[in-house]
């Protein structure tokens, strides 16, 4: 039996949009609350959960557990966004007119966000995580985790688990307040739902 990873993205933020927004902390908005409780409506209830200690995820649980969808919660920094260093919370525009080297990210894997995190450390961090997961699989430990994090952590999380490379991560959409599934078998994920 799999492993079923639902994957939870935190709502909309108080954050300026379009904004890098990593280890800020924001909470969410009024919208982001209601994003929330349409999706508890959705959700299984009585799951347990894996959270981002972030003030934005933490609050999404707490909506969540209102819900009876989260039955206890674990916290994982693992799970936290990465650190865009002095690129956090700047625009693109904002970034080019201080003249930062925005094309230098698309050397992707050696990348390393100024004064922030690297790209190898933040899929390191997330590796490990998969890894734990298949370790409960391959010890028959099927069942269901909701796992509530960030748009940068799903994506990475997708590919690592679907056995792309990570610096695929665009090609997936997942947007604020929405679910996504992976069944994790013995032999790798399966993507079951997608920006739900």
């Amino acid at each position: 039996m799999p492993l079923h990873l639902h994957f939870i993205r935190h709502g909309r933020t108080t954050a300026p949009g379009g904004a890098l927004l990593g280890t800020t902390e924001v909470p969410l908005s009024q919208e982001g609350r209601r994003q929330c409780t349409r999706l508890g409506r959705r959700l299984p209830k009585g799951l347990p959960c894996l959270c981002s200690p972030m003030l934005r995820t933490t609050e999404t649980q707490e909506e969540l557990m209102k819900q009876g969808v989260v039955s206890g919660v674990v916290f994982d920094d693992r799970l936290r966004e990465i650190d865009f260093g002095r690129w956090e919370m700047k625009t693109f525009a904002e970034l080019e007119q201080e003249g930062a080297d925005i094309s230098s990210w698309l050397e992707y894997h050696h990348f390393c966000f100024p004064g922030g995190e690297s790209i190898a450390g933040f899929v390191g961090r997330l590796q490990a995580l998969a890894d734990d997961w298949q370790r409960q699989v391959h010890e028959d430990k099927d069942g269901q985790l909701l796992i509530v994090t960030h748009g940068g952590v799903i994506k990475t999380m997708l590919c690592l688990l679907l056995g792309l490379d990570h610096n695929n991560y665009l090609l997936f959409d997942v947007g604020y307040g929405s679910w996504t599934t992976v069944a994790l078998h013995a032999q790798g994920g399966v993507l079951t739902g997608l920006n739900r």
